[in-house]
């Protein structure tokens, strides 16, 4: 009966999270930021919770997921969330008067052209990435992908990728701002231009920098970002030609992202000799339960094994604020596997997991309403752009980038570097296509009507 009843409340309230966000006029077949985000909470966040309640997962069992009273735990708070996160949406809408356009339909200016300027500007950014990129591989042992092709076993690759991630965490953000987030933007406003005028120029940038990205998004053999980046390229070209997500568009992903993984799964994790249903199997399991998991873990640690953090997890540049900063991912990730240090792993999970280790339950309350604001007032603001190929790269680049809160920290969006020089490069850009006057004429009014 318990179980019965858990099945029955865990469709009500997803469905009644997408009733409320509906309601909010946020259009869950347009591809907006708060659009994507509740998608993937429901794929990253939530679903996985199913499997591991009823033990379906052995793997999960086996690492330690094994009481169902902590599961259920993790699924009224993952549910509580959720819940407010669409609550929000509707306060803001409904009592705050702001409103949310529900399509792109009226926005983008197919005729629009962009300036020589811009497209210069966008070469040279892209050129710097491209130095950048060569900088950080001579600073690392060996390329993760590379180290593949030649054969590297399992575990002299996973230590080749943590050499090349976990391992630079000092100076590993700065060389990701060049090798994947300034690409990914210039691939969407690449795409865009492409879609929109099919020049030589066009055509050429667009293939180079899409050669670039797909190459640094393997680069480190990490499976999600490549997938990503294919369905931020079908954002994308739903957005400059003004369409919705439908059965046909969701199965195109769908199959696409699928037949990626299992390549990538065969390859990179040595699943050659697997059947294709134990591949798959893996795939799901990572897909909606890798980023779920470890939220179990963070409810276990805290506070029985470890104090409440109060801000320790939050980043602090220059130590600039009064704490050390805490490893939390990683940290996580030892308490889980407390033998294996060989490499230096990590365990991120959704945003509220990184708040109740800080705070308790109150900061799930809190970070669930902030984020919700900032989803929301992110995109009516981008909805107040002139919308072109400029603005379509930033709003797709913000959608891939925000729907991260679904599966990482909170404190990952303060201080971001990567967020922050998208928008100057966005703001240049649009500033070089239009008369600079106009420009910051147009920005200012946008702002204040927000403050």
């Amino acid at each position: 009966m318990v179980s019965l009843l858990f099945v029955l409340d865990f469709i009500v309230i997803a469905a009644l999270a997408l009733y409320i966000t509906h309601k909010a006029n946020i259009n869950l077949f347009v591809p907006t930021i708060p659009s994507i985000f509740i998608w993937c909470y429901l794929a990253f966040a939530y679903i996985g919770i199913l499997p591991l309640y009823f033990f379906w997962n052995a793997q999960r069992v086996a690492a330690g997921v094994n009481d169902q009273n902590q599961i259920l735990l993790m699924w009224v708070i993952s549910s509580g969330s959720l819940l407010i996160i669409a609550l929000t949406f509707l306060f803001i809408r409904k009592v705050l008067k702001v409103d949310f356009l529900n399509s792109y339909k009226e926005m983008y200016d197919p005729h629009e052209k962009t300036s020589g300027k811009v497209k210069l500007f966008s070469v040279i950014i892209f050129l710097a990435s491209v130095a950048v990129t060569a900088l950080y591989i001579s600073k690392i042992q060996t390329v993760p992908l590379l180290a593949q092709l030649h054969g590297a076993s399992a575990d002299a690759l996973a230590k080749a990728r943590s050499a090349a991630t976990n391992e630079l965490e000092g100076d590993l953000h700065w060389y990701r701002l060049f090798y994947s987030s300034i690409p990914l933007f210039l691939s969407f406003y690449a795409f865009a231009e492409f879609l929109r005028k099919r020049s030589v120029f066009n055509t050429l940038f667009f293939l180079l920098v899409f050669a670039f990205t797909s190459f640094t998004s393997l680069m480190t053999t990490q499976k999600a970002p490549i997938v990503w980046y294919v369905i931020g390229l079908v954002i994308v070209y739903l957005i400059t030609m003004k369409k919705t997500v439908n059965i046909r568009v969701a199965m195109l992903i769908g199959v696409a992202a699928v037949a990626i993984l299992t390549v990538l799964y065969r390859t990179i994790m040595g699943l050659g000799e697997r059947p294709l249903s134990q591949v798959l199997e893996a795939i799901a399991s990572r897909a909606f339960t890798g980023q779920i998991a470890p939220a179990y873990f963070y409810l276990k640690m805290f506070p029985d094994y470890h104090p409440f953090l109060f801000f320790q997890s939050f980043p602090n540049p220059k130590g600039i604020f009064p704490w050390d900063h805490y490893r939390l991912t990683v940290e996580v990730m030892n308490f889980i596997h407390p033998d294996q240090h060989d490499v230096v792993r990590s365990a991120p999970t959704v945003f509220w997991g990184e708040m109740y280790a800080n705070f308790g339950f109150g900061g799930i309350v809190l970070s669930s309403i902030i984020v919700a604001f900032v989803l929301y007032l992110l995109q009516v603001i981008i909805f107040k752009l002139k919308f072109n190929s400029i603005t379509i790269g930033f709003c797709t680049w913000m959608i891939i980038t925000m729907k991260d809160l679904a599966i990482t920290s909170f404190s990952n969006y303060l201080f971001n570097i990567a967020i922050v020089t998208i928008i100057i490069l966005t703001m240049i850009m649009m500033a070089l296509n239009d008369n600079l006057k106009t420009f910051l004429k147009k920005l200012q009014s946008t702002v204040t009507q927000y403050l």
